[in-house]
């Protein structure tokens, strides 16, 4: 069989006809067609003129994966997709299914194989460094990458480049499973979280204080401000961290029964609020913080609104366009990771922000707190303090917890 190669496709001669061939990865899809000639010099004419105008269609007719993936992210500017896509979702779905049929058309793709890469992902190692441990990837890894997948099948639903929405399935972040002596095994592998020591709280505190009052960046000073605050008011008063940064202004109540309150705190775990009580020092604190960016509204003739400003927003400044702005910080944990690093802690996930709540619950019991009262404050229930946290410490002062009894021996 005669054939003529050219950079990106090929002609054949077969029988009384020659042939174009172009392979996939030109056009996502193998194309093979006859020119309906037998003169070789005008099959190669055909040929080139065939595919130029393919050149401009290529990546309309096609149901690749991969073709479908590039619009999807032509349209989409989340930055996390993009890398999903193109890390995760398209060498898998390109190479490791098998089947090249379901590459070919994104409609012969089925739950199931969303369920083989789930499998696939779950063996990759962490790139996390750990005693060089081959640690599997967390679920909640997971997780965000399959909202990606859902995602990008539902924009291909929208856009009728798929028959129906495949159904991506739901990880559970914690596994239910708990080893011989009855302590949960948590499939993140993270362990469960240590609380911070008195010692390493005030160490926090000095190094934090120390880099703000040495700090020349305006921009870095402000963030660990707001840091500086962030961590004492989780300290103190054992809020979750999504609860906190979800506060309005008009939600911080001061002066209520000698100290203050945070009023209606969403608790997304139970569907419910609650109150959160405030100690005077925190209403002090919180006090100050509002007077700070309420100072600087003033100053660059913003709105302070309480209704809309979150307790913890960060004031910004751009000198560059001359505009500022007061906004919502999503997340402060890359910067109390890094405060940890300075202060020398080991702490290698197991000592993170939510670490305060857990030293303000023990801290309480310690303080022979009732457990209800705790409870209602952190917005959890009392049967998981009494199966996660120490109870021993109301054995310290053991005549207390002794009553009168009759005296029947006289009766004998």
């Amino acid at each position: 069989m005669k054939t003529i190669k050219f950079n990106n496709y090929s002609i054949y001669e077969r029988g009384n006809s020659w042939y174009i061939y172009v392979p996939q990865k030109i056009t996502g899809k193998t194309i093979r067609t006859s020119l309906h000639t037998s003169n070789q010099t005008y099959a190669t004419q055909l040929a080139r003129k065939f595919f130029q105008d393919l050149e401009g269609i290529k990546t309309k007719d096609t149901n690749s994966f991969i073709n479908n993936a590039m619009d999807f992210l032509s349209v989409n500017n989340n930055p996390l997709h993009r890398e999903y896509m193109n890390r995760c979702f398209i060498p898998f779905f390109s190479d490791k299914i098998g089947n090249k049929a379901k590459i070919n058309d994104i409609n012969k793709l089925t739950n199931s194989d969303i369920l083989k890469y789930i499998d696939y992902r779950r063996k990759i190692p962490s790139q996390r460094k750990n005693n060089n441990q081959n640690i599997p990837v967390k679920p909640t890894t997971i997780i965000r990458e399959n909202n990606t997948l859902r995602t990008f099948f539902n924009w291909c639903y929208k856009n009728e480049r798929i028959k129906k929405s495949l159904v991506v399935p739901t990880i559970k972040a914690k596994e239910n499973v708990f080893d011989e002596n009855g302590n949960p095994i948590f499939d993140d592998l993270s362990g469960k979280r240590s609380n911070f020591t008195p010692d390493e709280i005030k160490k926090i505190f000095q190094t934090l204080l120390k880099e703000i009052k040495n700090e020349v960046n305006r921009h870095n000073k402000r963030r660990k401000i707001l840091l500086y605050y962030y961590i004492h008011i989780l300290f103190a008063t054992g809020l979750r961290m999504c609860e906190l940064r979800n506060l309005n202004w008009n939600q911080f109540i001061p002066e209520y029964k000698s100290g203050g309150l945070l009023k209606d705190v969403y608790n997304s775990k139970q569907h419910q609020k609650r109150d959160v009580a405030l100690s005077p020092h925190i209403v002090k604190l919180m006090t100050k913080l509002k007077r700070h960016q309420q100072n600087f509204c003033i100053n660059h003739n913003l709105e302070f609104d309480e209704n809309k400003i979150k307790i913890i927003s960060i004031c910004n400044c751009n000198l560059e366009t001359n505009t500022y702005s007061i906004r919502q910080v999503k997340e402060l944990d890359n910067g109390f990771r890094r405060l940890l690093n300075r202060c020398g802690f080991e702490h290698l996930n197991k000592k993170v922000l939510y670490s305060f709540r857990h030293s303000y619950i023990s801290t309480l019991i310690e303080q022979k707190t009732p457990i209800i009262n705790i409870a209602q404050q952190c917005g959890t229930s009392i049967k998981m303090i009494e199966n996660y946290y120490n109870q021993s410490s109301h054995l310290t002062n053991m005549d207390a917890l002794f009553i009168p009894y009759p005296d029947f021996d006289k009766a004998i």
